[in-house]
């Protein structure tokens, strides 16, 4: 798939404001673990009366399998998920398709992913990751869907604790969110608050154009469109 997913934000508020971007998190079979969510993007944008300006976030629809080294025994929201993220381009399952569709990780020291090969026992709609054996405890690893943005940047998504000795399989759900806030990329989120109020934008349905403006009751509007938004033409 060529196309990328695009979402336009317009300030029409009185007063400058903080936008950041979060997914759906994935859905993950294998684990009890608790899934966690990260901020995807953040930035400050005006008001678009003082500057005409307009934030374009532009998202591959392409699935990548990521591995991280944790930097505390546990996430913590507004602190980065981990460092050294190892990424590989992967294909989610299909019935009748023989995609590469699952990864294994290995420590060499810090968490890496192998390039994708076919399995055949991986669920629909999802990927897999392997897991080795290792100690957690000593070195807490972090196994996830990363997201790329149109500028190329690697960013963690969702993610649980890389159990030892686990096949995760990691179903991505095309669902986006813009929220208002200080949450850098990378940082980890509370997505269940962060959600309540936030705009949706719903890719699942076929769609990969979103306008959403952030009115002056700190609402927001959202449109789903093909190609350029009103106020760019």
């Amino acid at each position: 798939m060529n196309a990328r997913y695009t979402i336009n934000i317009l300030n029409n508020s009185r007063h400058s404001q903080d936008f950041f971007l979060f997914q759906e998190p994935a859905r993950y079979v294998g684990s009890d673990s608790r899934v966690y969510s990260n901020s995807l993007y953040h930035r400050a944008l005006p008001p678009i009366s003082e500057t005409g300006a307009i934030l374009i976030l532009e998202l591959l629809p392409s699935s990548f399998a990521a591995a991280q080294a944790r930097a505390d025994p546990a996430p913590l929201p507004g602190l980065p998920s981990g460092h050294a993220m190892s990424c590989q381009p992967v294909r989610t399952a299909r019935p009748g398709h023989s995609a590469p569709n699952a990864v294994t990780m290995s420590l060499e020291p810090e968490p890496e992913l192998s390039a994708a090969r076919h399995h055949p026992g991986v669920r629909e709609n999802a990927f897999r990751i392997s897991i080795p054996d290792y100690d957690a405890g000593r070195r807490p690893c972090n196994v996830g869907q990363a997201v790329r943005t149109g500028d190329g940047r690697m960013v963690l998504s969702s993610f649980i604790d890389a159990s030892p000795g686990r096949d995760i399989d990691c179903a991505p759900l095309p669902r986006f969110y813009a929220g208002v806030g200080r949450r850098h990329a990378g940082t980890v989120i509370d997505f269940a608050s962060c959600r309540e109020g936030a705009a949706v934008c719903d890719a699942g349905e076929g769609h990969t154009t979103f306008n959403l403006i952030y009115d002056r009751r700190g609402d927001w509007i959202v449109e789903v469109v093909e190609g350029r938004p009103a106020w760019q033409t």
